[in-house]
């Protein structure tokens, strides 16, 4: 405790910033010094999701954590708060409580708001209150679940990053009106995934880094409204783009080139993906899991040096073909399965058709080739001998599978007959894992 005691008080609160906010109150009771420091802590996290509120006392145990709330806020003394966090339960939590707070936060020029409230049904949900949409300090927003956006006029200027997952929006132009608002935006994330969705997107930012549009889940049994919609993507400046879309909803995605663009990660159902590949050619590092087809396209990757390609799509090895054509500079090359769709890699139908020429990536650049759950079926026995013996600065070549106990001993002897393969590198290793 002397030790402790000898930090200084803005060492002391940033110690206590990462504590839980309940834990940092009963810091109050070791000292003097200590009863009124905790009112200082500039990163607030208030959790009522711990509880579970059914019967007749869900409102008298709401009530508690309310006045918590309250009064905690009544106490507190630092002029600027950084960052304000609730993690709500759903039925009782109000928009009057949650107004309060937001209020007092802007007050406290906050600078990242993040709340989260675990329901998913229109009846619970609630919008938040005007003001915060004209808060010009604030640099972070994150927003999940049961929130409806119903957004006036808007001017975040200073907003940064943006995360809306699976809110509720008051009507279709909700959205829309939200991203016009945030000039210097940098980092947006949006998932779509729980139906609450307008029906087309247009995410149209100058000065937009990184961005992320995800539909991973869907009720089958329910009618969605994205069928038919729009994604409208024009971001000059992205440098990471993450979009995952495993529902082909017959919309339609037209994206602008991306000159910046550095890394991305392209999981999509789609009938027609190229208009989306035609605008990340300056890609570097690409991860890709296509349910589509590009076979009568042709895009130059002229810089991408690092895919990972998923195998759990239908005729990937024709998309392996096609992609090692189209990136003369490849210089590592993965095959795995992703995790949002994949159970397990899709056979080689048929006879896998070699590229009609040898693509310059295999002459001149590629040096790692990974197979992760290898099957040692013979067609995928074809691919990886292709491989190794067109592959010239090949340095090593690692192959996994994925198989039960019983059947161990025999993938460990379709890994081994790997070792005998040709190989065009004489400093090529191969590792077995």
């Amino acid at each position: 405790m002397d030790m402790i005691s000898n930090l200084s008080d803005d060492l002391l609160l940033k110690i206590l910033s990462q504590l839980p906010t309940k834990d940092v109150v009963l810091t109050m009771f070791l000292s003097k010094r200590w009863k009124f420091l905790w009112t200082m802590v500039t990163k607030l996290d208030f959790d009522d999701s711990v509880y579970e509120y059914f019967g007749e006392d869900c409102a008298v145990q709401y009530k508690v954590f309310q006045e918590y709330v309250d009064r905690f806020l009544v106490l507190y003394k630092s002029p600027v708060l950084e960052t304000l966090k609730f993690n709500l339960g759903c039925r009782m939590s109000t928009t009057n409580d949650m107004s309060t707070w937001i209020r007092f936060a802007i007050a406290r020029r906050v600078h990242e708001l993040e709340i989260f409230r675990s329901c998913q049904d229109d009846f619970h949900s609630f919008p938040l209150p005007r003001c915060l949409y004209t808060f010009e300090k604030l640099v972070v927003l994150k927003l999940y679940k049961s929130i409806t956006l119903d957004v006036p006029r808007v001017c975040l200027s200073s907003l940064k990053v943006l995360h809306i997952l699976s809110v509720h929006y008051k009507d279709k132009s909700s959205l829309r009106r939200l991203l016009s608002g945030c000039p210097v935006l940098e980092e947006l994330v949006i998932d779509k995934s729980e139906d609450e969705y307008p029906p087309s997107l247009y995410v149209i930012m100058n000065s937009l880094e990184r961005l992320s549009i995800l539909n991973e889940f869907r009720d089958s049994g329910e009618e969605t409204s994205f069928v038919d919609g729009k994604v409208v993507i024009n971001v000059p400046s992205l440098k990471y783009l993450n979009y995952v879309d495993i529902y082909d909803l017959g919309h339609l995605c037209s994206s602008e080139n991306m000159p910046e663009l550095v890394e991305a990660n392209v999981k999509l159902v789609c009938k027609s993906p190229e208009k989306l590949m035609r605008s990340i050619t300056s890609v570097k590092h690409l991860s890709l899991c296509l349910y589509g087809s590009l076979l009568q396209h042709r895009i130059e990757f002229y810089q991408l040096v690092h895919l990972e390609l998923c195998g759990c799509g239908p005729k990937w090895w024709n998309l392996l073909t096609w992609m090692l054509q189209s990136s003369p500079k490849l210089q590592v090359l993965k095959l795995n399965m992703c995790a949002e769709i994949c159970i397990r890699t899709t056979p080689i139908k048929r006879s896998w058709v070699q590229p009609s020429s040898i693509p310059d990536c295999l002459e001149f650049h590629l040096n790692t080739f990974m197979w992760k759950y290898y099957n040692g079926r013979r067609k995928e026995k074809n691919v990886v001998a292709y491989i190794l013996k067109n592959a010239r600065q090949l340095k090593t070549a690692i192959f996994s599978t994925k198989e039960s106990h019983l059947q161990e001993k025999r993938s460990q002897k379709k890994l081994k007959q790997l070792v005998s393969l040709p190989r065009a590198s004489s400093s090529c290793q191969i590792l077995l894992v």
